[in-house]
């Protein structure tokens, strides 16, 4: 086998996640990798000098446009350079590999491919092969080590699986479990890693200034035998990790667990984000979401506390409804019935292809905003709306958080969402929202190192 270089790209604020997986199954097959940081000034030149046979990208649809630009510069420079695209962008996307920059889609895992991408000379789509999760190896010495701003981060990613149950409208799931058909789904996207795997993959954040680990899975209750796996998780965690974590959970399966389930989470994160997304009923409808009524909501969230869990209720807002202020003040206004004080966050709409909803929306003819640049720290999403309608919902969504923890009166509310915000005024109230995500979780001692975390991200405002 001849050995090739392969160059890993970097862009945005959260890891890489799938590519850490392709950078372990390069490694795995002898292969030379080289992680670079596409958000940085030098990138292009720091690549070229490496000299890669191939480049490979795996971005979120945030990062698609500009991860092709990069990938068009690179190729001017280096003619004989490959261009590898894998990621749930692409794959609900396929056509992509029209564009100027792309060589090679990989559609799936990466297993099976990395051959074909070798002698592959024109542009091809290539369908990865599913592997048992326990062959799943991913490989972040070299990305710490290469990109240092994510190595560095309070926060590091772990999951466990890479599926959800559920079939929101506005997900990729749907797709994704269409793309690889509902066994393999099962057997593959719901099976859980070996947690030995997991240890092993988390021991290098002891090397690193982590503050937290997120357990990124959809739905950290999600799947099967889940107290047993839990109880051992938690404890092989404490033993050889002990790192502060927090999960994501939603309304139905907190209200479906036991008791004891719920108390064996609550010894193993300090928080949990509980998707809760929409208030009124012919919302949940189109979210497809109708069993999550404000009494589910309410029973999670007062289950959750009870055993000591501090919940982060997550909501969206400018839905293609009728009235969507409205819409969004009265999912505001059941936050501060099922938890006043409590913190939460609010994202504007934003459609990704191959979503119900994407598609739903493109064939009722909704008109689409194209200023939105699926930043939710902007407040701008997807759905065009008049101009005063646009400003509430941005409003809304950058100042929810303080509405529900300080329970602002919807008089207030509706003064507040009115006001002109100055460029200054958007990025300070982003800036607050997200510290306080940081002393939700970590406590008001984040606050000293706010301005650094600030410093190693790049947040769009």
């Amino acid at each position: 086998m001849v050995t090739k270089k392969f160059g890993l790209v970097h862009i945005g604020n959260d890891e890489c996640y799938g590519l850490v997986f392709v950078a372990g199954e390069l490694k795995r097959l002898g292969h030379e990798i080289k992680w670079f940081d596409g958000d940085a000034e030098e990138v292009l030149q720091e690549i070229c000098e490496w000299g890669p046979d191939f480049i490979c990208f795996s971005p979120l649809t945030t990062f698609f446009k500009q991860a092709v630009q990069l990938s068009v510069n690179i190729k001017q420079k280096l003619p004989l350079v490959r261009s590898v695209f894998g990621s749930y962008h692409v794959l609900a996307v396929p056509e992509s590999i029209n564009l100027d920059g792309v060589d090679i889609i990989v559609r799936g895992p990466v297993y099976g491919t990395i051959d074909k991408i070798i002698s592959s000379t024109g542009k091809e789509v290539f369908q990865g092969s599913i592997v048992p999760v326990d062959k799943m190896i991913p490989a972040r010495e070299e990305y710490y080590k290469d990109i240092p701003r994510m190595a560095n981060r309070h926060r590091k990613y772990i999951m466990s699986h890479f599926g959800c149950r559920f079939n929101c409208s506005y997900c990729s799931t749907s797709n994704i479990r269409n793309f690889y058909g509902k066994d393999v789904y099962l057997n593959f996207c719901l099976s859980r890693r070996p947690i030995s795997e997991l240890i092993k993959e988390a021991k290098i954040f002891l090397e690193y200034p982590t503050k937290e680990v997120s357990l990124e899975d959809d739905d950290i209750l999600s799947g099967l035998n889940v107290e047993e796996w839990l109880e051992e998780f938690s404890s092989t965690w404490k033993k050889e990790i002990n790192l502060p974590t927090y999960a994501n959970v939603t309304p139905s399966t907190v209200t479906q667990v036991s008791e004891k389930t719920l108390k064996i989470l609550a010894g193993l994160v300090t928080s949990v984000q509980m998707g809760v997304q929409v208030a009124r009923p012919e919302s949940l409808k189109l979210f497809n979401r109708t069993a999550q009524h404000e009494a589910i909501v309410k029973e999670a969230y007062n289950r959750l506390t009870s055993v000591g869990i501090r919940v982060k209720m997550e909501f969206i807002m400018g839905l293609p409804v009728d009235d969507p202020v409205m819409d969004a003040i009265e999912s505001i206004k059941m936050a501060q019935r099922v938890g006043a004080g409590t913190f939460i966050a609010a994202f504007p709409l934003m459609l990704y292809p191959g979503t119900e909803l994407t598609r739903w929306c493109i064939q009722s003819n909704i008109p689409l905003n194209d200023k939105c640049e699926l930043e939710s720290h902007t407040g701008i999403g997807s759905i065009k709306f008049d101009p005063l309608t646009t400003k509430r919902i941005t409003n809304l969504t950058k100042m929810a958080t303080m509405f529900v923890k300080y329970n602002i009166n919807e008089r207030w509310i509706k003064a507040l969402i009115d006001l002109d915000l100055t460029d200054q005024a958007s990025k300070q109230l982003s800036e607050c929202q997200y510290l306080e995500s940081l002393t939700f979780r970590q406590g008001s001692e984040i606050e000293k190192e706010f301005d650094k975390i600030l410093a190693e991200m790049h947040l769009k405002y």
